[in-house]
């Protein structure tokens, strides 16, 4: 019986290597080498195969190092996180395949969230098929398939095992810890200074706004690792020790939205034990539509124009700090320039948006002039820096009130469920 087995596996090997010595000669022939990782990926593309769950945890400890590959060749992907994302994606046709009668997903496929989800997937359809450019539209929505897939649906069967879940946290934290530590390190040669924040984030993070958005979302999971975990026990000090790295680096990222974002996490803390967090929600969405009513009125808003020489980018702390307290920070007068135009564009496409991915290439011709600052002519061609007027402006104002229903029920759920639960370590 093992000489069989023997036999058998000399023959796998000696076919490989054949295989493998085709391969090498010919990328040597034609000087095309990458042809030689081709081997290591059926390697690769087998072994995850077996278990599904070794990608997928692959995939979230590799989130916090991946790096964009536009600059290395002309694929405008993340590295490697998105080729995960990717095999993920064309692994979940085969495991419905595998096991359609193990899947029990009676109790998820009628829950409000996941159907809301459903129609804002399916409105992103419409909208597309009525874009300014259904080219660009479309490849946004493929793009789209293979992010739901990976961090809606694999979850939903993956996350029943408790186990999993920790590893997929475990596997995000190292990684995120590391590269944060790198950053602060590099950093340090700098002596922190405000104006030297970019390069110590590259190739990780694009900026610092990124990066420490990045940590801030990070922060709760972190704190919430804590409560889980033995007192004086090695996760318990390590969980510690991480999430005072990650509060060092939100301060040193010297992104007010990340710090926002910090402040709003413990705000939702509060507002979930009280419950009160849906009302705190619908009260907050009310003063945003009555300030937007009241700029509008009369054109309001154009008494709020920032003035163009004292928009500018500082290069201190301090200086950025009061600058947006007084109004004259650069990016958020950039910001005021893109929201109103947004807010021109959808009164010609109220409905459908002009198309996903489709903002950049149009908005220009709806900006206000007065609004222009020193960054408006926006060589990275980023959005809107809203995400309710960024599905406003592209597909219409379904979609905006589609995902605002979303978020509103997100934390909705979440309290109710939040205060149903007794065991701690379920609520957390």
């Amino acid at each position: 019986m093992m000489s069989k087995w023997l036999y058998r596996e000399s023959v796998w090997f000696t076919g490989a290597c054949l295989i493998y010595s085709i391969l090498a000669f010919w990328a040597v022939w034609t000087e095309n080498y990458l042809l030689m990782l081709l081997p290591l990926g059926a390697a690769a593309a087998i072994f995850f195969l077996k278990d599904v769950r070794i990608p997928f945890v692959l995939l979230c400890g590799s989130i916090p190092f991946s790096f964009n590959l536009m600059g290395m060749t002309n694929i405008g992907m993340d590295f490697p996180d998105e080729a995960l994302m990717l095999w993920t994606t064309a692994m979940f046709p085969f495991f419905l395949l595998l096991n359609p009668f193990k899947l029990s997903l009676q109790k998820w496929i009628t829950h409000p969230l996941l159907w809301l989800q459903l129609l804002a997937f399916l409105w992103m359809c419409v909208s597309v098929l009525y874009s300014e450019n259904v080219v660009l539209s479309s490849k946004y929505l493929l793009k789209r398939i293979w992010y739901l897939v990976p961090f809606l649906i694999w979850p939903i069967f993956l996350f029943q095992d408790r186990k999993l879940m920790i590893r997929c946290y475990q596997g995000m934290f190292l990684t995120l810890l590391l590269v944060t530590c790198i950053v602060l390190i590099r950093f340090s040669a700098v002596g922190f200074r405000f104006e030297e924040v970019h390069d110590p984030l590259q190739p990780f993070f694009i900026n610092h706004v990124m990066y420490g958005s990045m940590l801030s979302c990070f922060i709760p999971l972190a704190a919430g690792a804590i409560f889980l975990s033995r007192k004086f026990s090695i996760q318990w000090m390590i969980a510690i020790i991480g999430l005072f790295v990650f509060v060092l680096a939100v301060y040193l990222s010297y992104s007010r939205a990340a710090w926002m974002g910090v402040i709003f996490a413990m705000g939702t803390w509060l507002f979930i034990r009280l419950k009160w967090m849906h009302q705190a929600m619908l009260v907050f969405f009310a003063l945003v539509l009555s300030a937007v009513l009241w700029l509008s009125q009369n054109n309001t808003y154009l008494n709020y124009k920032p003035k163009f020489e004292k928009t500018i980018m500082h290069e201190s702390l301090e200086d950025h700090i009061m600058a947006t307290i007084q109004g004259t920070d650069i990016s958020s007068a950039e910001r005021y320039y893109r929201w109103i135009a947004a807010i021109r564009m959808s009164q010609d496409r109220p409905i459908t948006g002009v198309g996903p991915n489709n903002f950049y290439d149009y908005y220009k011709s709806y900006t206000i002039t007065s609004f222009r600052t020193w960054v408006s002519r926006n060589f990275e061609r980023s959005t809107t820096h809203n995400y309710f007027l960024f599905m406003l402006v592209e597909q219409g104002y379904p979609a905006m009130i589609i995902y605002a229903a979303m978020i509103w029920s997100i934390f909705f759920f979440g309290q109710r469920l939040y205060h149903r639960l007794s065991d701690k370590g379920k609520r957390s």
